[in-house]
């Protein structure tokens, strides 16, 4: 990829946007305002994604892991989150019927930043075609997954009304 085209750009600089959001204190927000933020988040990066070139696989450096304590960092930015568990069926395209599973809010998060930051890293050390491609194949089979269960689960949330008695 002699260049690239600004499509890239515009979604890393989405994912960047979406990363420095989960890496933010959320303290004092309510359980809206969380449900709010995160929708709006997960939404544009993963809209983004639609907008990322097709790449053939290049060979790249690996990517530097999240570590256990950036994961536990993240986890502790989430707790504002209006909760951290629901209920889905795990691929409800499938014809079978299938059991509920039990989804996890901070889980899917912790993914989607290990997934973007990744591709980061390689868009930040202009490895262009290997950032496009790692965030296209894991967006199929992974972060895209995490994103849309999380906005299905923070899409249904419903606050629970405050008793007012008389």
């Amino acid at each position: 990829m002699t260049g690239h085209p600004k499509e890239v750009d515009e979604f890393g600089s989405q994912a960047r946007t979406f990363i420095s959001w989960c890496q933010s204190t959320h303290s004092g927000k309510t359980p809206e305002q969380m449900q709010r933020q995160a929708l709006t988040e997960l939404s544009r990066v993963y809209a983004a994604a639609f907008n990322l070139p097709n790449v053939d696989f290049v060979p790249a450096p690996d990517p530097p892991m999240q570590t256990r304590d950036e994961r536990q960092r993240l986890s502790t930015n989430l707790l504002p989150l209006p909760f951290q568990y629901y209920w889905e069926v795990f691929n409800p395209a499938k014809e079978a019927v299938h059991e509920p599973v039990c989804g996890d809010l901070f889980d899917d998060f912790l993914d989607i930043c290990g997934d973007l930051s990744a591709g980061l890293w390689l868009y930040d050390h202009k490895h262009y075609e290997a950032a496009v491609f790692t965030w296209t194949q894991m967006f199929g089979i992974h972060w895209g997954r995490h994103a849309v269960s999380a906005i299905h689960a923070l899409h249904d949330f419903d606050p629970p009304e405050e008793h007012n008695p008389l």
